[in-house]
């Protein structure tokens, strides 16, 4: 009997384990389960965050573009009206002259050297007669400088005007891609606007400090500091077609391709972390390489931009300019603008050196040395668009400096 109880008692107590055992388990389960649930969240808050402020960052600098541009076409259109101004002043000036020359002739001049009556008095007639054709020959000089001034003014507007409408066609594109993916990420998350508006200051504080920053080299640079990304480069080709330009341009990317002086303000920053990558901080070995793709990549200033195009001679792309300079070296990079500015070894405006990649928003350019970019810019002809040179480098907002070499 006292067996059969000690059995019965064991029995009891193993089907009482096995029923705790699993009700014991379940809340350790429940909390795993939570804590990779809300890991899994954070993820993808940080991942929206990220998204939002990239997307809004490269908004945001656009817009600043394009208020930068319209004050620089004002200006430009300042410009202009005086030059033109002061080149109709002197030309009514030299008709003056060329009518007194004509109607005195230079039987006059003759006669006065003529009657001269000592040697001093001919020396001293000499020399005003000199004087004469040398003031005339000056302000000859004088009206052909303003001639020129005034075509190269009248460039540097058209280029500005179809620079922004380049950009304002970005910005149309931008936006509808922007509002498309607010509308989406809102309707799947709950505290979506707060998290919004973190994301749009977040932005602006970004685009302030990239501006700044470039803003601040430049300065440092022009104070006599002096740095890599002003410096003059140590070959600078020719322009094949004619000179440089000091126009600017601009263009468009993010799907399959993608494309852009003046003297105003620039509107540039930079950032050497934006995107992945490593950081460079100080100049390779292998600088000269980077001197070469600059130097080639300015023997096909004058050839025309196609957006989409793969072509150096007949027409390309701002990202498909410096795909295809990159590859005559062997060297890849991305075919889109977005991509560009996330691959390669990243590196701070004031390390950037001839053959490195500017990012802006929606538009790449190779820098050259000297403040000067060479960039496919936009569909107008060459100089207001095509393939041409553009200073200063930073006369967009700078988000990125990209090195492939």
């Amino acid at each position: 009997m006292k067996k059969r109880y000690v059995q019965t008692l064991i029995t009891v107590l193993v089907m009482s384990s096995l029923v705790v055992m699993p009700v014991m388990a379940e809340p350790n389960d429940e909390v795993q389960a939570l804590e990779i649930q809300k890991s899994e969240l954070e993820d993808q808050a940080g991942d929206i965050q990220s998204q939002l402020v990239s997307l809004l960052v490269n908004f945001n600098a656009l817009q600043q573009d394009i208020e930068n541009q319209s004050q620089r076409i004002v200006q430009a259109e300042t410009d202009l009206q005086e030059a033109e101004a002061k080149e109709k002043a002197q030309y009514e000036d030299m008709k003056l002259r060329i009518q007194y020359i004509y109607e005195e002739s230079d039987d006059s001049l003759l006669e006065a050297l003529i009657t001269s009556r000592s040697f001093s008095e001919l020396v001293n007639k000499a020399e005003y007669i000199q004087n004469v054709h040398s003031y005339d020959r000056k302000q000859l000089q004088e009206y052909i400088d303003t001639k020129q001034e005034v075509e190269n003014l009248k460039v540097e507007l058209e280029a500005g005007q179809a620079d922004m409408e380049a950009m304002a066609a970005d910005l149309s594109t931008q936006q509808a891609g922007l509002e498309t993916t607010l509308a989406d990420m809102r309707s799947r998350i709950a505290d979506f606007d707060s998290q919004l508006e973190s994301a749009k200051a977040q932005a602006a504080a970004e685009v302030q400090q990239l501006t700044q920053a470039t803003e601040n080299v430049v300065a440092a640079a022009e104070q006599g500091g002096g740095n890599a990304s002003v410096s003059k480069p140590a070959s600078q080709p020719s322009n094949p077609t004619g000179g440089t330009s000091t126009s600017t341009g601009n263009s468009n990317s993010s799907v399959s391709s993608s494309n852009n002086t003046n003297t105003s303000k620039p509107s540039g920053g930079t950032s050497g972390s934006t995107g992945s990558g490593s950081t460079t901080t100080s100049k390779p070995s292998n600088a000269a390489l980077g001197q070469q793709i600059a130097n080639k990549a300015c023997q096909y200033i004058g050839n025309k931009y196609v957006y989409g195009g793969n072509s150096l001679t007949n027409g390309i792309d701002c990202s498909g300019f410096v795909k295809e300079i990159h590859a005559l070296f062997g060297i890849y990079t991305p075919r889109t603008t977005d991509s560009i500015q996330v691959a390669g070894k990243a590196v701070s405006y004031s390390e950037m050196l001839p053959g490195d990649v500017i990012c802006y928003s929606q538009h790449v350019a190779i820098y050259i040395g000297n403040n000067t970019v060479v960039h496919a810019s936009n569909s107008n002809p060459y100089p207001v668009g095509g393939i041409k040179t553009t200073s200063p480098a930073n006369y967009r907002t700078v988000l990125a400096v990209r090195r492939f070499w």
